[in-house]
């Protein structure tokens, strides 16, 4: 105990070791108790700054490869050349095969790579969860996506499916996940994109994921109800998040909230910061009660001063929600590129450090990439029109598109439908941006820059001639010829 005491502001390894936290049948009225509660306070605010620090550093693994090519590996895999894919793959990890060839995975690996359990746990999980019903993680994703686009997450999925979803599919008494543990996981250079990559690929929408997550911490506490809008006609669904009476005292509940449990809601609602839903004051006030929560219990003063540690939610005024997700939506088959994605790709930042470096940005700065951002939104409606014009059946999902292309169709989905032969193609719009594009030999990024760059007068020579194609391409369809 006398270590605790004499910790001060210097967290050393303070949050990594099981005796860091209350025992969650400990008696709190003792001396033991008191003192065990200082020692998860001290902890939850080391655990978030190590959080933090490992998020914006490289480890010796993958130091010597740049942080751009892990983003160029998500997000453009078929530009990879052959030296990146095989530095890539010098980690020698799962996660550096996944970025270099995802679909030379074997399940085990892709497994790995999603920080999922092995293939025969998550079965096991899953057939005891849904009495037998299911076998497979994309089985009960697929349960998931229904229940919450038919707006009934809350009563389709019982709470072993919902901690499922919630915890990469680990099991709610699996000793071996944490939230910590695995936000830490993710923090390693290329571990997130090498998941988003591969969920991508899988279809996995985090709209799932997240509705599994709100609800779990939904059922632990008293709530108020937020209700944000997804994609859909007319589709809002209530989800829980921790109100600001969420944690009353003790004399006012009549229990005690365990310190795991307060940590998951103050998880939820970093999250839901992230994601636009609640501003900094709410942030500011929840976040002073759950740590008041965590004090409470102990009825003396904490061992750390609330001015002793850096607080992991930016003091800056967050991006709006524009910059976030755009200006307007996008086509459900392509990949958005909002102007804060289009700044991190480019920056080579991901986690705690975009919203800063964007907040950071001239208002110049920042317009240049909300127009980049909508110039690549209408050529993607663009493209949606024409692919919709071929006439694909409606139950077909589109095959991969020009970023990847998985050889072993991982979901076993229909492909695309085809058209009749001998029937001409609709022809798709042509803008000049295209035409320009079309006598580059560099990457897209290089090619907006180039582009903005042009004096106005020469981007109109480029949409003179996209129109010359334009009516040239209509006319040959008219005529039932091919160009």
């Amino acid at each position: 105990m006398d270590e605790s005491r004499n910790t001060g502001l210097s967290f050393g390894a303070i949050g990594t070791r099981e005796e860091d936290w209350p025992d969650i049948d400990g008696d709190l009225d003792t001396v033991e108790g008191v003192e065990a509660m200082r020692r998860a306070d001290a902890a939850l605010h080391a655990t978030i700054d190590r959080s933090i620090q490992q998020q914006n550093a490289q480890s010796a693994q993958g130091g010597t490869i740049p942080r751009a090519l892990y983003i160029k590996a998500q997000n453009q895999q078929n530009q990879l050349t052959d030296e990146e894919r095989q530095l890539l793959l010098s980690r020698g990890d799962v996660v550096g095969k996944a970025l270099a060839h995802p679909d030379s995975l074997t399940t085990d690996e892709m497994h790995q790579a999603l920080l999922w359990p092995p293939p025969d746990v998550v079965r096991a999980n899953i057939q005891r969860a849904t009495g037998g019903q299911l076998n497979t993680a994309i089985e009960l994703y697929a349960k998931g996506k229904n229940a919450l686009d038919r707006g009934q997450f809350n009563t389709m999925m019982n709470y072993e499916e919902v901690a499922l979803l919630a915890r990469r599919f680990h099991a709610r008494d699996d000793a071996n996940f944490s939230e910590v543990g695995m936000s830490q996981a993710l923090g390693q250079p290329g571990a997130a994109q090498a998941a988003e990559l591969l969920s991508s690929m899988l279809g996995l929408d985090f709209a799932v994921f997240r509705a599994a997550l709100m609800r779990q911490v939904g059922q632990m506490y008293p709530m108020r109800q937020i209700a944000p809008t997804f994609p859909g006609p007319g589709l809002v669904q209530s989800f829980p998040m921790p109100g600001p009476g969420a944690f009353a005292t003790q004399g006012q509940l009549g229990q005690r909230h365990e310190p795991s449990e307060i940590i998951s809601a103050m998880t939820a609602l970093h999250e839901e910061h992230r994601l636009g839903n609640i501003t900094d004051e709410e942030v500011a006030a929840r976040n002073s009660e759950y740590v008041a929560a965590l004090r409470s219990s102990s009825q003396i003063p904490s061992l750390v001063s609330p001015n002793g540690f850096q607080s992991p939610w930016p003091a800056v005024t967050p991006p709006s929600n524009a910059d976030r997700f755009g200006s307007g939506p996008w086509p459900p088959t392509a990949r958005p590129q909002n102007p804060i994605t289009i700044y991190a790709n480019e920056a080579g930042v991901s986690g705690f450090g975009v919203e800063p470096g964007w907040s950071a940005l001239s208002e110049d700065q920042k317009a240049a990439y909300r127009a980049r951002s909508e110039t690549l939104r209408h050529e993607a409606w663009a493209q949606q029109e024409a692919t919709l014009a071929e006439g694909p059946s409606p139950f077909a999902l589109p095959g991969p598109g020009p970023r990847q292309q998985p050889a072993k169709n991982l979901m076993g989905l229909a492909s695309r439908g085809e058209r009749l032969p001998g029937v001409p193609a609709r022809p798709g719009i042509i803008t000049g941006l295209s035409v320009f594009r079309d006598e580059q030999e560099t990457e897209w990024q290089e090619v907006l820059r180039r582009w903005e760059a042009l004096p106005e007068e020469h981007r109109q020579v480029y949409e003179a001639r996209a129109s010359t194609a334009n009516a040239a391409a209509r006319a040959a369809f008219r005529e039932g010829r091919t160009l």
